[in-house]
């Protein structure tokens, strides 16, 4: 999906267009929403064994869909002094930005747009993480933060309202991915289900997005594992996104495959993040001084 950056300025256009006057501060917040469960999944394995890679993965696949999304969309609106307006600027982001993940390019990836009701993965396939269209989105939401930083000056964040009914949709958006899990694994989303059990892999389809391929022709996957890759392959360590079948439950005759340069989307989300952060603590001073 496009990094946090690129987000930016296509939410803030579009969203301004659309509903005049809209505060940036939850524009941005809106970019970040159906994130925020990858973001989590990161934390998760950095403090849990591989063992719960794939229950972790079907969690945050759920807890990104639109539906549960809008959940803390309306979480964070009841914290706002206008609930109704607020909860339209991060519904309508969080749909630019699930729309958006869905131009990129990502094997065995996409968006959860119609769950409950269909979970299929809504995956266009435009452009590759690194292709032209990826650098001129990440350019226009740099163009547009240095402008709103130079600017506008954001609006006050108050005191939160209705912190009562804004943690209990909270406990919502925390829960409800739990139930839809199994419907994730049936869909073999991610290819969790096939990732799961090894005694049934030989034979099946398998794609695997951004891991990293070491010098053995060995690739490490996010469950953890080492999967030996057989076929046309670059010299490792690389960055590879893969396609092919798997011939043993720990062996993967590669179809194709596509090279990506280490770090790139990392790097991007993180100076996007640190810019809402950034946008977001002044509102939050500007609030505290009044």
């Amino acid at each position: 999906m496009p990094n946090t950056l690129a987000h930016l300025g296509v939410n803030a256009l579009a969203t301004r267009g659309l509903l005049r006057g809209a505060d940036l501060k939850w524009i941005w917040a809106g970019c970040v929403l159906p994130d925020l469960p990858w973001i989590g999944q990161r934390l998760a394995r950095a403090v849990t064994p591989d063992t719960w890679a794939i229950d972790i993965r079907a969690y945050a696949i759920a807890q990104s869909s639109l539906f549960i999304t809008l959940a803390l969309a309306v979480s964070l609106a009841l914290l706002s002094r206008a609930p109704w307006r607020t909860f339209q600027i991060l519904a309508l982001g969080a749909l630019l930005h699930l729309f958006l993940d869905a131009t990129q390019t990502k094997w065995a990836n996409g968006v959860v747009l119609f769950a409950p009701f269909d979970w299929h993965l809504l995956n266009l396939g435009w452009y590759w993480p690194e292709d032209a269209m990826t650098w001129a989105l990440s350019g226009l939401g740099a163009v547009y933060a240095i402008r709103a930083f130079i600017r506008e000056r954001p609006v006050s964040a108050p005191r939160p309202a209705r912190p009562g009914s804004a943690a209990l949709v909270l406990l919502a958006y925390l829960a409800l991915p739990l139930g839809f899990m199994p419907a994730v694994e049936r869909a073999d989303l991610h290819f969790v289900r096939t990732l799961a059990h090894p005694e049934t892999r030989t034979g099946q389809l398998i794609e695997i997005d951004r891991n990293t391929l070491a010098a053995d022709e060995h690739l490490s996957a996010w469950t953890g594992e080492r999967l030996r890759l057989s076929g046309t392959l670059p010299a490792g360590p690389a960055t590879v996104s893969v396609r092919g079948r798997f011939t043993s439950p720990d062996q993967i005759a590669v179809s194709s495959y596509h090279e990506h340069p280490p770090g790139l989307r990392d790097y991007l989300s993180y100076v996007g993040l640190l810019i809402v952060a950034g946008w977001w603590l002044w509102a939050l001073w500007r609030g505290a001084i009044r």
